[in-house]
């Protein structure tokens, strides 16, 4: 193999690494902080705006457009193609700039106008406004996610992020309604070792998706302190689904001891803080 074959064949490995690393290294190394995270229009409130920060000490130019994303019953979003969406609202709310250049240290905002069309049916619509990094001129200016050697052949590759915002329009009278329909001991693998966690499995209904988090608490005895043993935020069920299941991991060291009670919740985020969607209490036989 020649030189040239080497350095292509290692690309190969190299961008395969990079999608597997992504998953892991957004959150630490974003480049931009997005508020609200989840904007919910509907025709009492047709006007919301999105702020974009720039923490960083440079510039940054982002590209927004609409994505259409479906929901599965195990939590997976799922990329659509165009017009695979039918509850889709991208042809009912206008965003504006579409294109947008945020200073270092600074903020700029982009904003949504829903224009609802004559007889629009009652009920939930949605797209995903995606906010993604555009390259600078002369190339690089990503985020960078992987650097080395090999072969005599040094290395760096950078990401260009995208965030994807999900926008919703809830059109007449409705409700989001969520219950836990099942609690069931499970294992979860921690940097290779089992540990407890407990399988949740949710049940959603009404016109309108929910989101809020998964707490859970653990009481070891009657009287006794009361510990939240996990959390888990952004859990959204989407009005395609009747409802998901998740396997929860408890913090490091936790035991389900016989005897012992627990509690789970699904609470409310943004702008359901506050409401308490369903809970469950029980005992861990002994």
């Amino acid at each position: 193999m020649n030189l040239n074959d080497r350095a292509q064949t290692f690309r190969r490995f190299a961008m395969l690494g990079v999608v597997a690393l992504l998953a892991c290294w957004v959150p630490a190394q974003a480049d931009i902080l997005i508020s609200p995270q989840r904007v919910i229009l509907s025709d009492k409130s047709r006007q919301a705006v999105i702020s974009l920060h720039n923490p960083g000490t440079t510039g940054r130019t982002y590209r927004l457009e609409w994505v259409e994303r479906r929901l599965t019953e195990s939590g997976e979003l799922i990329m659509l193609k165009e017009g695979e969406n039918p509850r889709s609202i991208a042809r009912m709310v206008r965003f504006s700039p579409r294109r947008i250049a945020v200073p270092p240290g600074q903020t700029q905002t982009v904003r949504l106008d829903y224009r609802p069309p004559a007889g629009l049916a009652p009920g939930e619509y949605r797209a995903h406004l995606r906010i993604g990094l555009e390259p600078p001129p002369g190339g690089g200016g990503g985020t960078e996610v992987m650097r080395g050697e090999k072969d005599g052949m040094s290395f760096h590759i950078d990401a260009l992020l995208s965030f994807a915002v999900p926008v919703f329009v809830r059109q007449g009278e409705g409700s989001a309604e969520a219950r836990i329909a099942a609690v069931e001991p499970a294992t979860y693998q921690r940097d290779g070792k089992p540990e407890a966690a407990l399988k949740v499995t949710l049940a959603r209904s009404g016109e309108f998706s929910s989101y809020g988090r998964l707490a859970i608490y653990q009481q070891l005895q009657a009287g006794g302190p009361v510990a939240e043993i996990s959390e888990t935020g952004g859990v959204a069920m989407y009005a395609e689904v009747s409802g998901q299941q998740r396997i929860v991991s408890l913090r490091p060291g936790t035991t389900l001891a016989p005897g012992s009670w627990i509690r789970v919740t699904y609470e409310g985020e943004g702008a359901e803080r506050g409401r308490i969607f369903a809970e469950k209490v029980f005992r861990i036989a002994n």
